[in-house]
């Protein structure tokens, strides 16, 4: 139904693009341009999740990267998007793609793109003593270099697109450089 400022908003959606460069394979070390199913850029909207179990994946409802006339609906993993924001669903073929039931209330979208926003990395603690790795809260993006976490303090091991990985061990001392003037012998 058109009023005189235009369609009437179907609901609330969360939209982000697809990242330009997304990380595949083992620690994310090929990259490509966008994803298999979205062209890098694309604009695509967040389903509203059924359940929120903390999955690193969303469904996602967009135009396809070979045949933009008509939506597509798939899950791809959160990290392949960004620039989250809050936008009006007005189509009636992307209410269809994205489920047909109801979308976003704005406090839950607005909570939603607030946390998505903020570039964090899935974290695991090298547990000392003891032959195990334990989970902790997501870290920002690049990671700190020391973690406090159970009265304890952890230091960065290793990190890549997907996780950052820290142990109780102190990174190892570089040797100092030799003194200026003074020849191998």
């Amino acid at each position: 139904m058109a009023s005189e400022t235009g369609p009437e908003s179907l609901g609330l959606c969360v939209v982000a693009n697809v990242a330009r460069e997304t990380g595949h394979g083992d620690g994310g070390t090929e990259i490509r341009t966008g994803l298999r199913h979205f062209a890098p850029g694309a604009k695509v909207w967040v389903g509203p999740l059924r359940w929120d179990n903390g999955s690193p994946s969303v469904p996602v409802a967009g135009r396809h990267r070979g045949n933009s006339r008509r939506y597509i609906s798939i899950v791809v993993p959160r990290r392949h998007l960004e620039n989250f924001r809050v936008r009006a669903v007005y189509s009636p073929a992307l209410l269809k793609a994205l489920g047909g039931g109801p979308l976003w209330t704005a406090e839950r979208a607005e909570s939603y793109v607030r946390y998505w926003g903020t570039p964090r990395l899935e974290t695991q603690i090298e547990v000392e003593g003891e032959n195990y790795i334990r989970w902790a809260p997501p870290v920002t993006d690049p990671p700190p270099m020391e973690l406090e976490f159970e009265g304890a303090t952890y230091h960065l091991a290793h990190f890549n697109p997907n996780r950052a990985r820290y142990s109780p061990l102190p990174p190892p001392a570089e040797p100092s450089p030799p003194p200026i003037g003074q020849a191998d012998a």
